[in-house]
């Protein structure tokens, strides 16, 4: 069966090739009655413009490339899968990377999407070089950030997740149960995502007068053995703490789990907030208290940002950074209560 070109829906609707092709990729004003001809051809005849010859004369590929940290953290499922279906929306197909923290391996993958000439790219990483947007910058590839600090870059957006306000939730929700002595299990501190979730804890805290010399802080790895192993060095500190704040929900679960190995229960003993509410979260037992991120809201407006600046046409060396913001809540659940009897 011979495929229909473009020429076929052209002498079907009466027009020139060029117009099927201005009213296709809307590169030029065509009277509407004209359009509607045009639609109605490709409609009856079942056309499917092609990919390639739409990219020769939009100069685009209707290709976006995802960087996520750790493509194994439930977290993340939500984002992409946001992500894809904004995408799908407005014909574009997503390239997935999983950087696993690693920033040379971020900058093979940049290369890489330079290489496929990928219309944008959208970081969802925790471990982040300036350099790495700076690359997308000077080859004019729009780039929208998660959590970055500002940069003075021409087409880069960032979303910016209010840590503080859920984090002082917690805080205010914990203080209010009677606890007074705090621990906090971080992400590796050379992210800057979990010096942001540190110091929003730690300020909270002083906001009830503890001060952050008095607060025990571990550092983890964002992933389950790091809350076990951090459990772990807290019950061998003469000040053992009566509530814990994770930097994530997978260290949460992970001091959840080892607490079990303690005979420690949970809340009655101890106090557990974590912070992503991924869905497993809610399903435990018990069923976790944390600070939820909005994960399906941050792929959406990632996506719908990026599109936006790509379609935009900003020329190189004008300032367009903005930054969208996204608020964080507590949600409580029952591994946490009361402070035990000191």
């Amino acid at each position: 069966m011979r495929r229909i070109t473009i020429r076929d829906v052209a002498q079907r609707a009466g027009v020139s090739k060029a117009t099927v092709s201005h009213v296709i990729n809307e590169t030029r004003f065509v009277e509407e009655h004209t359009r509607r001809q045009v639609l109605q051809a490709i409609d009856e005849l079942n056309y499917r413009p092609s990919r390639l010859a739409r990219s020769l004369s939009t100069r685009q590929t209707f290709t976006v490339g995802l960087l996520i940290s750790d493509i194994g953290n439930p977290f993340y499922h939500e984002v992409i899968l946001a992500v894809e279906d904004v995408a799908l929306a407005h014909d574009y197909s997503v390239f997935l990377f999983n950087t696993n923290f690693d920033a040379e391996r971020s900058m093979k993958y940049i290369r890489s999407m330079l290489d496929r000439h990928v219309d944008g790219v959208i970081f969802m990483t925790n471990r982040l070089d300036v350099d790495l947007v700076a690359e997308l910058s000077r080859h004019r590839v729009p780039a929208v950030t998660l959590d970055l600090e500002e940069m003075q870059m021409p087409g880069v957006r960032n979303i910016r997740l209010e840590f503080e306000i859920g984090i002082r939730e917690a805080v205010d929700y914990l203080i209010q149960l009677g606890h007074r002595r705090f621990a906090h299990v971080t992400g590796p501190l050379d992210l800057w995502t979990s010096e942001l979730r540190r110091n929003a804890f730690l300020g909270a805290l002083g906001q009830h007068g503890i001060d952050s010399s008095e607060v025990t802080v571990i550092e983890g790895n964002f992933q389950i053995d790091g809350g076990r192993r951090a459990l772990h060095q807290l019950l061998e500190t003469s000040n053992r703490p009566t509530a814990i704040f994770a930097a994530n929900d997978l260290t949460a679960l992970g001091i959840l789990w080892e607490a079990r190995k303690y005979s420690l229960q949970i809340p009655e003993d101890l106090s557990v907030v974590g912070l992503d509410d991924i869905s497993l979260a809610g399903q435990i037992t018990p069923p976790l208290t944390t600070v939820a991120l909005p994960g399906y809201s941050i792929g959406s407006l990632a996506m719908q940002m990026l599109i936006e600046l790509i379609n935009s046409g900003e020329e190189p060396g004008i300032q367009s950074w903005n930054q969208q913001r996204l608020t964080t809540s507590l949600v409580i659940r029952e591994s946490t209560a009361a402070a035990p009897p000191i």
